[in-house]
């Protein structure tokens, strides 16, 4: 899947050649460093192994197998000037909720061992109509800059930069580089040449395995004073042997999976993907406003962390990965999951290629929750449209006009002009 993406320009910037780039440079390096384990149950990493084969040839076979675009909002024309009105409401409630954020995130994180609990969760799910925001005035600033879309703009990427930079979060990190990579994609038809692409794929390995260390770098005991590390202490770091770290000793995740899957295959107790309706409550049902009883309530309770007779006990802040996700739904036969992932993006990409505005910015949000399916899990993605529909569907009605239309690369006639011929 890497060598594909790496035949074609346009196609490094595709959801096969950037999920398998990320399997690669996070979950392979764990999945090496379990080989040298000697406890592990028998046959328990080649099962692991064996699900992370089939569900990637099944991302790659949904992806190359669908021919059509999706449909779904292909009449709908834009307004400019409403977009831009639409970019700035969504970025400036964004903002809000994100500063909320910055005051709560350190006290919250000592306290419960680095995760999140309570009013904070609500203010960070609130706090991405910062990312919707800043895809919306970005489409626009790239097809015809003026100085209200480039404020909006930079009030996005500085939110972003402070995530990035001072906190180190690997997962801002790798969303901003997706939705700047594409939005160029899409507006501009211009794609990184190799060298970039694979000097950047090398230093995300880099960075991506020594990020605990960047975060001890940057940030004091509180997690929120800056330390006044700069590029000296930074480059400090030791990035090459934090990898070969994680090839020589057992990884956090892989290590989850490995032992989720064990237990599932010997007792055969599927979810049946019953859930994603645990996770749809769980993420979009406010326990501090509706009661967490009633929520729990809600809850069916399938018990998605069973390992069976084994002691495992998983690593605070570490995943099951979206494999063992997959595997106790539908055994083996969970790689359907991300089968389906490859074919909507597929679906959605082809569309944004055609001029669909729509489809542009819903790929661009939707694409790093489907690179986390793998790392993460796959109920992500396919909540993700859930928050579309919430945040970013009433922001493309508001922006609606059946006469005008904004259409991507409208200023660069020569691209629809190549793309018909």
């Amino acid at each position: 899947m890497v060598t594909w993406g790496m035949m074609q320009r346009e196609r490094a910037l595709q959801y096969p050649f950037l999920v398998a780039v990320g399997f690669t440079g996070y979950l392979l390096p764990q999945f090496m460093g379990l080989s040298r384990m000697r406890y592990l149950p028998d046959e328990s990493l080649n099962k692991a192994l064996i699900m992370a084969i089939v569900c990637l040839l099944a991302t790659h076979l949904g992806y190359a197998m669908n021919r059509r675009p999706a449909i779904l909002f292909r009449r709908w024309k834009f307004d400019r000037q409403r977009l831009v009105v639409a970019s700035a409401i969504l970025t400036l409630l964004g903002a809000y909720f994100f500063y909320q954020v910055s005051l709560l995130s350190a006290e919250v994180s000592l306290e419960h061992g680095g995760q999140w609990t309570g009013i904070i969760t609500v203010y960070h799910f609130l706090s991405q109509l910062v990312t919707i925001g800043l895809v919306i005035a970005l489409l626009v600033h790239l097809n015809r800059p003026d100085w209200s879309t480039f404020l909006i703009v930079f009030v996005d990427v500085m939110l972003f930069l402070d995530r990035i930079v001072m906190h180190g979060r690997r997962s801002d990190a790798i969303e901003f580089f997706v939705i700047v990579t594409l939005s160029l994609w899409f507006t501009r038809r211009w794609a990184p040449p190799r060298w970039i692409v694979i000097s950047a794929v090398v230093i995300g390995v880099l960075v991506v395995n020594s990020i605990g260390d960047y975060r001890r770098t940057m940030l004091e005991r509180d997690r929120t004073t800056w330390t006044g590390a700069g590029i000296s202490e930074i480059l400090d770091i030791d990035y090459v042997g934090n990898l070969k770290r994680n090839f020589e000793e057992p990884g956090g995740d892989v290590i989850n999976a490995v032992y989720r899957i064990e237990a599932v295959d010997r007792s055969l107790k599927l979810d049946y993907w019953l859930s994603i309706y645990d996770a749809f409550i769980n993420n979009l049902v406010p326990g501090q406003f509706v009661g967490r009883d009633f929520k729990q309530s809600l809850m069916l309770d399938i018990g998605t962390s069973n390992y069976g007779n084994s002691r495992h006990v998983p690593q605070v802040g570490s995943t099951e990965t979206g494999l063992a996700d997959a595997f106790a739904s539908f055994w083996y036969f969970g790689l359907i999951k991300f089968f389906l992932i490859g074919l909507i993006l597929s679906r959605w990409y082809k569309a944004a290629m055609r001029g669909n505005v729509a489809a542009e910015i819903i790929v661009i949000l939707v694409m790093y929750p489907a690179l986390l399916s793998f790392a993460f899990d796959t109920n992500k993605f396919f909540l993700e449209f859930v928050s579309l529909a919430l945040f970013l569907l009433p922001g493309l009605a508001l922006a609606r006009r059946k006469r005008m239309q904004f259409q991507s690369g409208r200023r660069y006639p020569w691209f629809r002009t190549k793309n018909a011929a």
